[in-house]
């Protein structure tokens, strides 16, 4: 399946053996999600009559294994996928929460950071429940939602003890119920030291950012770099959003990808081995995973981030893809409820977006002369924000005029404010509040003022403008919209690209062309009446043969 070329060089040559299984296995987890599980159980029995089917026709020699191998491939990650996703629904149908039609005492383990809910007195979190009404269950998800006052302060890997009133799911998701809070959360024992370590961490960025900065900076800090907006001011979020920016205040897989390349970039300039720097990334990532917390939003954008990484490097290129591919399968396959969130969809798709087109756009860059660094960084942020694009427009129903450029504006800075302020973080968490550390990450941050500034200014002027946004139509209409017109978009400028390459080959392929015609014609002149003793020596010469090998004089040979 790979290809040299494919739609006139916009796909580069690849390997994309990996993309169909990733496609089949989140179709298979929509059918799932969205269906029965009866249809899950004929997509078994399907998948299954596929594969012996391959394997019998190969057995009586009807085809080769190497004609089958792939439909084998196909069939065997459908029934898998199926099956696995049949277990699951049925495991959740026989959950004692599912049968319990009003208050019960439960304990649950906080997943992940409570979300505010709009007007802000309650948030919701996600958890999982291990024990009802004091009797140990087996552990299965759910979404609490409680009292601001309450539940703003848990902290994932948290056991508390509440009473909640049950209400049936949601529905397209694994989720067993909805827990509404009619009690304050008792703590069951202590948090992992993992977990208060990193709460500790982010509580001190808090505090540094709110010294060292205004109060609308103080907030996108930790945003920005942990993915903390709890002090992100209602205008400065619509700002935002309004621009297109609303991706750098989540934890994404761009995010993974500037600290552990920053790490690995390090490390190589220091004349490490690629053994200890892959070790050195490996750790980074880690800890950048615990420090943001491991959820399962995290952990999907920490895989991307690897991907988008590994696409940023040229001699591993060929890799990304399939890395993409098979991240995509492990990440449905662990939480088939990816299917149907939104970031998956987005972070698969800028991740694609950056393997497919930041390495041709940051070359393009780079022949007119473009610095590589600011290069690189413009070809992600344009790679990316095409490729999401018609997605945002299914979720949004709107599709951003200035986001483009939003992002191409703030991009030299971003990398600067999560690194810095990554270290500034974990160097702020050393010692006191007043300590050394804490004072060196200070000033660190009053270093960062000007940057996120500048991020600021641009949301500010670029999403209050009234046509800033255009409403598209809704759902998938809007998305082919979108995607048609970005195509078009892309595929023009890629043909004006093309021919103002051919030109400057062109020109310098013809002898004199692009020249003054005064020099022209002087050189025409030159070569119209050459000196006597080059007349002697052309007619020595055979035609063509100027250059010092055979010649021929009235027909002999020498």
């Amino acid at each position: 399946m790979t290809r040299r070329s494919m739609a006139g060089g916009l796909i580069p040559a690849g390997d994309y053996r990996l993309v169909v299984p990733a496609v089949v296995v989140w179709l298979v987890s929509l059918i799932g999600l969205f269906g029965r599980s009866d249809s899950l159980w004929m997509i078994v029995m399907a998948g299954g009559a596929g594969c012996v089917s391959a394997a019998a026709s190969v057995r009586l020699g009807w085809a080769s294994w190497a004609a089958v191998s792939f439909a084998v491939v196909i069939c065997g990650l459908a029934a898998v996928t199926a099956g696995a996703l049949a277990i699951r629904l049925d495991a959740r149908a026989a959950h004692p929460l599912s049968h319990i039609d009003g208050k019960a005492r439960v304990t649950v383990t906080i997943r992940d950071d409570p979300v505010t809910l709009d007007p802000g007195a309650r948030v919701r979190v996600r958890v999982d429940v291990h024990a009802v009404a004091g009797r140990d269950c087996r552990r299965i998800g759910a979404e609490l939602t409680g009292a601001a006052d309450d539940w703003a302060e848990v902290i994932p890997g948290q056991h508390v003890s509440a009473l909640v009133r049950i209400s049936p799911p949601r529905g397209h998701d694994l989720m067993a119920a909805r827990l509404s809070a009619v009690s304050e959360p008792r703590l069951v024992g202590r948090p992992p030291p993992h977990q208060r370590m990193a709460g500790e961490i982010r509580q001190r960025l808090r505090v540094l950012s709110a010294r060292a900065l205004g109060p609308d900076a103080s907030g996108l800090l930790p945003g920005l770099v942990l993915g903390d907006t709890s002090m992100l001011g209602a205008e400065v979020r619509d700002d935002f959003r309004a621009a297109g920016l609303t991706h750098l205040l989540a934890v994404s897989g761009s995010n993974f990808a500037i600290v552990c390349g920053a790490a690995i970039v390090g490390i190589r300039s220091l004349g490490a081995s690629p053994w200890v720097t892959a070790v050195v990334g490996t750790i980074v990532l880690v800890g950048f995973v615990i420090l943001v917390r491991p959820s399962p939003s995290v952990l999907r954008a920490a895989m991307m981030g690897m991907v988008g990484l590994l696409a940023l490097v040229g001699s591993r290129r060929a890799q990304a893809m399939p890395a993409l591919g098979a991240a995509t399968v492990v990440g449905l396959l662990w939480w088939p409820e990816l299917a149907v969130a939104p970031g998956f969809a987005l972070s698969v798709l800028a991740t694609a977006g950056l393997v497919l087109w930041s390495g041709g756009l940051r070359d393009w860059l780079r022949d007119r002369r473009v610095p590589p660094m600011l290069a690189e960084l413009v070809a992600m942020a344009v790679a990316a924000q095409l490729a999401t694009a018609p997605v945002i427009a299914v979720l949004s129903g709107r599709f951003s005029i200035v986001g483009l450029l939003a992002n191409i504006l703030v991009v030299p800075v971003v990398g600067l404010v999560g690194v810095v302020g990554t270290a500034a973080a974990v160097v702020g968490a050393i010692g006191g509040p007043d300590g050394f550390g804490a004072g060196c990450a200070e000033l660190v941050i009053r270093g960062l003022g000007p940057e996120l500034w500048w991020m600021l200014m641009c949301a500010r002027v670029l999403g209050r403008w009234s046509w800033a946004a255009v409403p598209v139509p809704s759902g998938l209409v809007g998305a082919i919209v979108v995607a048609s017109g970005l195509a078009l978009v892309v595929f023009v400028l890629h043909h004006l690209a093309n021919l103002a390459t051919r030109r400057r080959e062109l020109d310098a392929r013809v002898p004199g062309r692009g020249r003054d015609v005064g020099r022209v014609w002087h050189d025409g002149r030159r070569d119209a009446t050459p000196a006597p003793a080059a007349r002697g020596r052309r007619l020595l010469d055979g035609p063509g043969d100027h250059g010092g090998g055979r010649r021929t004089v009235r027909g002999h040979r020498w």
